[in-house]
């Protein structure tokens, strides 16, 4: 049985990869399994597996998916009938990822819409610094990190291990991370620490205490699993190196155009509610009424 499984999924893997048409729907994709009233597709397989792992040994990269894949959908299945779905605590952690997503997919739509807007060029770059030159010498310490991001626990599990093993981490990245091409650019590049960690506070504090070649512990975060390791750091008062700086202030224009974009379109969806009485809120009196009447009936 296990022999015409693997046969199964390699005439599949063939004829979708050997040149025939991959523009169909999913509903169209050989179903790989059925669990948890849920179909897997071949096609959501691959959509799912980094390509790197797949050029290794697609049957075994398919096969170990859809096992993983059946274990999730009978898992959930049995949490939603034993009512966790339902409870008030598991409500409130869906409904703070959803909102999370959903935040960080209007900010990456907002980006991608205004892609050509964001770009800096190296002339950018140097005009910059020279204009702030002497505001150069670094005034905090600067550190080289890498940070990768996974969809699954279990990818963070095997890039943290990959880590520890000494891989290529250009490898890693290819094989775990949901954007390797930036997370290696990142990689290369001198962060003031203040700015290390991006918009996430967490990776922050990880990189203000483990040492260097250190990793820190896997944290979740927006629907995702991130992971930081410490490679060099700059200390405060030293001259930084033009080679790196460039860059990284081209890195630094190019977030704050994108920063700059991204808040510039929130604030409007907020004046554009507020004049469409779409927003009710409590002033500050009203609020300080409530935590008082609040209070008082607890006690």
């Amino acid at each position: 049985m296990k022999v015409n499984h693997y046969l199964s999924v390699l005439l599949l893997l063939t004829l979708l990869l050997g040149g025939c048409d991959t523009s169909f729907q999913q509903t169209d994709s050989p179903v790989l399994a059925r669990a948890g009233g849920e179909t897997l597709t071949l096609q959501m397989a691959l959509d799912e597996i980094p390509a790197s792992i797949l050029e290794q040994d697609s049957i075994q990269a398919v096969d170990q998916f859809t096992e993983q894949w059946i274990q999730s959908a009978v898992t959930v299945e049995h949490a939603e009938n034993i009512g966790l779905v339902r409870t008030p605590e598991v409500n409130r952690k869906i409904q703070r990822l959803r909102h999370q997503i959903l935040e960080q997919a209007l900010k990456d739509y907002i980006i991608d819409r205004n892609i050509n807007d964001i770009q800096v060029t190296r002339e950018e770059a140097q005009t910059y610094y020279q204009t702030h030159k002497d505001q150069f010498t670094l005034n905090e310490k600067y550190i080289r990190y890498r940070h990768i991001t996974t969809q699954t626990r279990t990818d963070a599990d095997n890039a943290n291990r990959a880590l520890i093993r000494g891989e290529d981490w250009r490898d890693i990245l290819d094989d775990y991370s949901v954007n390797p091409d930036l997370q290696f650019r990142q990689s290369q590049q001198f962060w003031p620490i203040s700015m290390a960690g991006g918009d996430i506070s967490m990776l922050n504090n990880y990189l203000n205490v483990i040492g260097l070649t250190e990793r820190s512990p896997i944290y979740f975060h927006s629907g995702q699993y991130h992971l930081v390791q410490l490679m060099e750091e700059r200390p405060a008062g030293d001259n930084p190196d033009l080679d790196w700086l460039i860059p990284q202030i081209e890195e630094w224009l190019k977030l704050e155009k994108a920063r700059r974009i991204t808040n510039s379109y929130i604030r409007n969806l907020y004046l554009e509610a507020n004049a469409n009485n779409e927003i009710d809120r409590k002033n500050v009196t009203d609020i300080e009424q409530i935590l008082s009447d609040y209070k008082l009936s607890t006690n």
